[in-house]
């Protein structure tokens, strides 16, 4: 059965660190597809300073240039309304793996990309008990020989479920990305050349 990888956030924008991320998710866990989502309007994150349109070309530059791996999945921003993690999984596993009937067996075949940081909050995710069934959590650690669940309210149980990835170290995040392009600090270390070209063609994210 093929392997797939769920990896969402708001891309606002998409950075080097997603790209190595999803890679090394992707290389880590034999996985066939990646589907990159861009949120919608997500629970308790900001609201997007780019628009959707936008967000979704630069996912599209990203991560779909040199990798076939890759999908750039627009439901999120298709579906309106608040977007949920679990509504994104329950469709693309039934979209994608109508034969796996049961939980064990798409959770074996799933996995939902994320930073360590999420390790935290993570319990308080709209029905993640049912995430943890069905996929498992492929994180990004910040440091060799960290604690990645010394805030975390996960059980035992619930805590084999999660699997780490030793990716190369984030660099910067996408608020600290939109602040140097706020204040035209050179940025295109931190982006692929396309996105570089894009937000300063577009003027997106300065407030001139």
């Amino acid at each position: 059965m093929p392997k797939f990888g769920l990896f969402g956030g708001s891309f606002d924008p998409p950075h080097i660190g997603h790209l190595r991320l999803a890679r090394s998710a992707a290389d880590a866990f034999g996985l066939d597809t990646v589907f990159i989502v861009p949120s919608g309007n997500s629970p308790g994150k900001h609201v997007p300073f780019a628009d959707d349109y936008d967000r979704f070309l630069m996912c599209e530059m990203t991560f779909t240039n040199d990798d076939s791996r890759f999908v750039i999945d627009n439901r999120e921003l298709r579906r309106g309304g608040v977007s949920y993690t679990i509504d994104t999984l329950r469709e693309l596993q039934s979209q994608y793996s109508p034969e796996a009937v049961t939980a064990a067996s798409l959770a074996n075949n799933w996995c939902l990309i994320a930073g360590e940081d999420c390790l935290a909050s993570f319990h308080t995710w709209m029905d993640y008990r049912e995430i943890l069934r069905t996929a498992f959590l492929a994180i990004a650690r910040r440091e060799q020989g960290g604690a990645p669940f010394k805030h975390s309210r996960l059980s035992p149980n619930e805590r084999s479920h999660v699997r780490f990835i030793d990716a190369e170290p984030t660099v910067i995040s996408s608020t600290e990305l939109r602040a140097a392009i706020q204040v035209r600090q050179d940025f295109s270390d931190f982006v692929v050349p396309g996105v570089a070209e894009f937000i300063t063609r577009e003027g997106l994210y300065r407030q001139d």
